[in-house]
């Protein structure tokens, strides 16, 4: 089955068509029969190439559908095509699980296994775990509940500065120079949150039941563990990732303990406060040079020079559609790329609000979609063109590092500021993730906790992971509410600490390229190329990369960051 990214349509001419999941099921049903008898290895490679390809068009236009309702939230046919998403979801993966499960015992699996290698097979032992029909109720009522959630954030409407303001056009003033300004939208902000915590916390305290009662019906001791078998951990388990963040505290909250210090003594503050954060810098953060609406054409020039190829990929995307990059109201929040299967083509979408995160955003899902356009080829199983998602994050991780030497172009003379602000929001964030992932470790583990005992949970991992912060006596951070605005946690459980493992790599790729820059971007693009083919330790190997449970490698790379930042 080909997918290329050579027959281009635009984006407009794609028309969305709800598919029919009747005709999909019966034609898996017959597939799978001939799957289960069948000895030919010839006649099996047909069957499920004509299943991947009908899989395919289920999944394409599942996409499609996310990415023309976050264009328009207000339009009610797409949100309500998502609805009907979510009630077919869990039956078309049930159905999904049963082929892999025929694939792994048919007559003629071992061939199989010859033609494809091991990594779709791991796949297919992984889904077994995870669906069953006894589940599928729960998962759809599961999938609402985050949609809840997702919607809730989208709709924010926040009046400030004359204003009606969603939750990205809000950030600009979060980083003021001017601190009341600061204070005054942090606090707006805050109000916001105050007044729906109740809403939150009861969303969440569903999805935590249900998703203890989906992993005890598929028998699991509790959610975490199903949590890693849906993110597909396959050579690493909670026992690494224990020592990852075990790590971070001693070696990289000292950093992040420092830079708060540092922030304090440039902004001339008595006491850092929790809205003095992200103003890292006396006379502001480095803020993108060039207008908005240059986005799209800048970023296609920074891609043609860092790959050294013209037109680059993200000039294609662009001229086709495949882009938006700015913020408006009725858009949905936070950036993303999504993968078109049918069409081998990534969108990339994202709300540009002239602060630094815009330029950091636009380079970190065009590596997205760069990685997914050199898999495209990869393998015939869709499910094998991208790899687990810690390895996903280090495509896009990874670029925003490599990006240094070329910020010139989005910030001018103010490069060099940018890459000290991008190295300290790195450095702040990763104990951050790893944070947010302790949580969900504790959360899941302990599911009959509270509302309240929660937020204490938080409270208690915050005097470990960002100790100093202060909050002004604000009630909704003092209560230990502020894990609420983090929208992973309630709807990609346990990918948190992905980031953070691959900050890791990356800035183990961004500390070569300091000596050896052509070296670095090999690595790279030979991690690009390698798709979704091994698991995420193997493919670190074969691309001769670190890996980020090293504890010699978190210590050497502490001390480039430091000296980096001058610390």
């Amino acid at each position: 089955m080909e997918r290329s990214i050579n027959s281009m349509p635009d984006f407009t001419d794609i028309k969305y068509e709800r598919p029919d999941v009747d005709a999909f099921m019966a034609l898996v049903k017959s597939l799978r029969l001939k799957l289960m008898t069948t000895k030919d290895v010839e006649v099996a490679k047909e069957v499920l190439f004509e299943y991947e390809k009908n899989l395919s068009h289920i999944y394409t236009q599942f996409e499609l559908c996310n990415i023309l309702h976050d264009l328009d939230t207000s339009n009610e046919f797409y949100s309500d095509e998502l609805d009907c998403f979510e009630e077919i979801s869990a039956k078309v993966e049930e159905m999904a699980s049963g082929v892999m499960s025929v694939m792994l015992n048919c007559p003629c699996s071992s061939e199989l296994r010859a033609c494809f290698g091991d990594m779709i097979f791991l796949k297919a032992e992984n889904s077994k775990k995870q669906i069953s029909s006894a589940v599928v109720d729960d998962i759809v009522n599961e999938s609402n509940l985050e949609n809840d959630y997702a919607q809730l954030q989208s709709e924010a409407e926040i009046e400030f500065n004359g204003e009606k303001l969603n939750l990205s056009m809000l950030e600009p003033y979060l980083e003021s120079t001017d601190r009341k300004t600061r204070i005054e939208a942090s606090h707006k902000l805050d109000e916001y949150y105050m007044g729906r915590k109740d809403t939150y916390g009861d969303i969440f305290d569903k999805l935590v039941k249900v998703r203890t009662e989906i992993a005890h019906k598929l028998g699991f001791k509790n959610f975490t563990e199903l949590g890693y078998v849906r993110m597909e951990r396959y050579d690493y388990n909670a026992d690494d990732v224990k020592k990852f963040r075990d790590n971070v505290v001693k070696y990289i909250v000292p950093i992040s303990v420092q830079i708060r210090k540092n922030q304090e003594k440039h902004l001339g503050l008595d006491k850092l406060m929790y809205y003095d954060q992200p103003c890292l810098f006396k006379n502001g953060n480095p803020r993108p040079q060039i207008k908005l609406e240059d986005y799209n054409k800048v970023s296609g020039e920074f891609f043609a020079k860092i790959f050294e190829t013209t037109p680059s990929f993200f000039d294609v995307l662009s001229q086709h559609g495949f882009t938006d990059l700015i913020s408006r109201h009725n858009k949905s929040t936070g950036g993303y790329c999504m993968y078109l299967d049918d069409y081998a083509i990534p969108f990339i979408f994202m709300n540009g609000n002239g602060t630094a995160d815009d330029v950091s955003t636009i380079v970190h899902e065009g590596g997205h979609a760069y990685a997914a356009v050199k898999s495209a080829e990869v393998s015939p199983f869709i499910e094998c063109t991208s790899p687990t998602l810690e390895t996903c994050e280090i495509h896009s991780t990874a670029m925003e590092f490599l990006s240094y030497r070329f910020m010139d172009m989005f910030y001018g003379d103010e490069a060099d500021k940018y890459c000290q602000l991008h190295m300290t929001n790195a450095m702040l964030f990763i104990p951050y993730g790893c944070m947010v992932d302790e949580f969900q470790h504790i959360i899941y583990d302990n599911p009959e906790l509270t509302p309240d005992e929660r937020n204490n949970v938080w409270k208690e991992l915050e005097k470990k992971y960002q100790p100093g912060i202060n909050y002004d006596n604000h009630p909704f951070h003092e209560q230990g509410c502020a894990w609420m605005k983090k929208d992973h946690i309630f709807t990609t459980p346990f990918y948190y600490i992905d980031y953070c493992l691959s900050h890791i790599v990356a800035l183990s790729l961004w500390d070569e390229s300091q000596q050896d820059f052509k070296e670095a971007m090999i690595k790279y693009n030979q991690l690009c190329e390698l798709g979704g083919t091994d698991t995420f330790k193997k493919l670190l190997e074969a691309a001769d990369l670190p890996s980020p449970f090293d504890t010699d490698v978190m210590k050497k790379l502490a001390y480039s960051c430091c000296r980096f930042l001058e610390l």
